[in-house]
């Protein structure tokens, strides 16, 4: 959304002022706008959101590490890893995972240990954790679990209190099941990402343009993350808007799905890469602007550049992020797979599908359900 008529200058203090008091998370059009959605809500119980972590890598069996596959329920991430340091008795910090999961859910998940922290050779004991914790394997490998060490998730999700019932919501459903099948999803970040009251967010757009940071290092790295995202959301949904979302734009960088590698074109490889796009090979990218740069060039760049200009940005303040968000870039299409419907109750569906690292289950979900999530 626009704050202004026309475009402000990031230099004039009050647009400034006038934009961060307005600042908010987008809206982000749906893929499926055309097709009716079918209602209801979801997470009604913990058992209705579940998730299961992908591991880029199985352990291996041994190594100066413990592995544990664990299971959560109804706790977010940082309780987890609170929970399972006061069991070993070691600092949070030497628990290595692999991505944060959501709270209100059963989530099964690697969780790393240093095996001399907790008497070399000694299996990790389970007795005595938490009751919404349980250690459902055991296993060594050489290295710490880090951040992105994942292929992706696997959600088994009940949308419950559907608008239609019956065969009616199965018709519903199905039509965005083969929209999404047929153009893949647009890749937004989804509202969680921006914190309570969009509070991540605002923090983020406060450090860029007045240079002050959140107090500590957690909170830094969730409000530049949270105002990256947020540009990445708006390029998105321009794209979107305007059909050039899988389409070739001058200045593009692309990414390949096999390996994640990005790259820009020469001005005779556009035939070429909008075959790659059709056939999947590769997906345009979105910015995640930061310190070292992540904007493309020539047109797609501009584009870029002005709507960090309706934002009261520009790539200089963005320099105030440093090590926090040096900048990158993400795919604007994701492709679900193993994407599977049926009716859990006359007014029920199950989801059961696949997401690759970084993406998010519920915006795939507000797709089926019709608005936001």
């Amino acid at each position: 959304m626009d704050y202004h008529q026309g475009k402000p200058s990031v230099n004039d203090e009050k647009n400034r002022d006038d934009i961060g008091s307005l600042i908010t998370a987008t809206a982000r059009p749906r893929l499926a706008a055309k097709l009716p959605g079918v209602g209801g809500i979801i997470k009604e119980s913990v058992e209705d959101f579940q998730v299961t972590e992908v591991p880029a890598y199985e352990p291996c069996g041994e190594g100066p590490h413990h592995y544990l596959w664990v299971e959560s329920r109804d706790i977010d991430g940082r309780e987890l890893l609170q929970r399972l340091a006061a069991h070993f008795g070691v600092a949070r910090r030497e628990i290595g995972t692999a991505g944060t999961k959501d709270k209100r859910a059963v989530t099964r998940q690697w969780v790393s240990l240093p095996a001399q922290l907790l008497g070399g050779d000694s299996r990790p004991e389970p007795e005595g954790l938490d009751e919404s914790v349980e250690i459902l394997d055991v296993s060594r490998h050489g290295n710490k679990l880090r951040t992105g060490h994942l292929k992706g998730n696997r959600f088994s999700l009940v949308l419950r209190q559907t608008t239609p019932g019956g065969q009616a919501l199965e018709k519903a459903a199905g039509a965005i099941a083969e929209r999404i099948a047929e153009e893949g999803l647009p890749n937004y970040y989804g509202l969680q990402r921006f914190g309570n009251d969009h509070s991540n967010l605002i923090a983020g757009w406060k450090w860029a343009v007045g240079g002050a940071a959140p107090k500590n290092h957690f909170l830094r790295r969730m409000a530049a993350s949270a105002l990256q995202s947020e540009i990445f959301n708006r390029v998105l949904a321009r794209r979107l808007d305007d059909g050039t979302w899988k389409q070739v734009i001058d200045g593009d960088i692309f990414m390949r799905l096999d390996s994640g590698g990005r790259f820009w074109i020469q001005p005779d490889e556009r035939e070429e890469t909008a075959r790659r796009l059709a056939a999947r090979e590769i997906v345009v990218t979105g910015p995640m602007p930061g310190s070292k740069g992540g904007l493309a060039r020539e047109r797609a760049g501009q584009m870029e550049l002005e709507i960090m200009d309706e934002m009261g940005l520009d790539e200089k303040m963005l320099g105030r992020f440093g090590r926090h968000a040096k900048g990158t870039r993400r795919a604007l299409t994701v492709y679900p797979e193993e994407l599977n419907l049926e009716l859990a109750d006359e007014h029920s569906l199950r989801l059961d599908f696949f997401l690759p690292a970084g993406s998010y289950a519920t915006v795939l979900l507000r797709e089926f359900i019709g608005y936001d999530e």
